[in-house]
């Protein structure tokens, strides 16, 4: 049977959205919300180190992060681990997420056996031009559970189009046929900065999925299937 999942985005995607977010498992606690820091909650912390200290101990460190939410997971982790501990795991980090949301005991590490792989990624529609919204669709098939990781995602088109790349964490897949949409809405927006413009021709898509992140050099982070697709943009 194939399951129609959702993932949870760390961050606005502008034209790319991958459906709604996904309600993570209850005993994965504190996992979504950690990872949602994200690599730019953890440069925060990391410049936030570097350039004043830890002075002032785990609430003066995780008061540098901006949202209310983000803090409070923050000091939550470093309370957990002691403000030493904590540190090292953010320069160990190399502002993967994933790792260290693991180090910190809040997201289970995934086991390296997880396996799977992508069966299929089709377009509808296949093209049109310039403000269609497309829908593309990427089936695939997990063989091994999986721990935490993310469905990669990467557009490539003809000159004058800004790539485009977003990660897309989730809370890990059970032995099983998935699918996942990836909605592409191609209005151009010439007042974006960078300007967003889809000029006429063959865009190409390439989806990674993964446990873990995507070719992060960290314990148990895999790469499970690595697969491209394609859409047209017309006249």
């Amino acid at each position: 049977m194939l399951l129609l999942t959702t993932l949870f985005a760390v961050a606005a995607a502008g034209p790319i959205s991958m459906s709604e977010p996904r309600l993570v498992k209850e005993e994965l606690g504190l996992c979504s919300p950690c990872i949602q820091l994200s690599e730019q909650g953890i440069n925060i912390l990391l410049n936030q180190i570097l350039n004043v200290g830890v002075v002032g101990g785990c609430s003066k460190l995780c008061s540098a992060i901006p949202s209310k939410a983000g803090a409070t997971v923050c000091d939550l982790a470093c309370i957990a681990v002691g403000i030493k501990e904590f540190v090292s795991i953010i320069e160990k980090a190399d502002l993967d997420p994933f790792y260290f949301c693991e180090q910190v005991k809040f997201c289970p590490a995934g086991k390296d056996d997880a396996a799977g792989q992508i069966m299929a990624i089709t377009s509808d529609p296949a093209s049109g031009p310039a403000s269609t919204k497309f829908a593309i669709n990427m089936q695939f098939q997990v063989a091994n559970e999986t721990g935490v990781g993310e469905i990669h995602a990467a557009i490539k088109g003809p000159a004058g189009f800004q790539s485009i790349s977003q990660g897309f964490p989730n809370t890990g897949f059970k032995p099983g046929a998935y699918q996942v949409t990836l909605n592409l809405d191609s209005t151009p927006n010439p007042s974006a900065d960078p300007p967003v413009e889809f000029p006429t021709g063959s865009y190409d898509i390439k989806f990674d999925v993964c446990q873990g992140e995507c070719y992060s050099k960290h314990p148990h982070s895999i790469v499970l299937d690595s697969q491209h697709g394609n859409f047209t943009i017309t006249n």
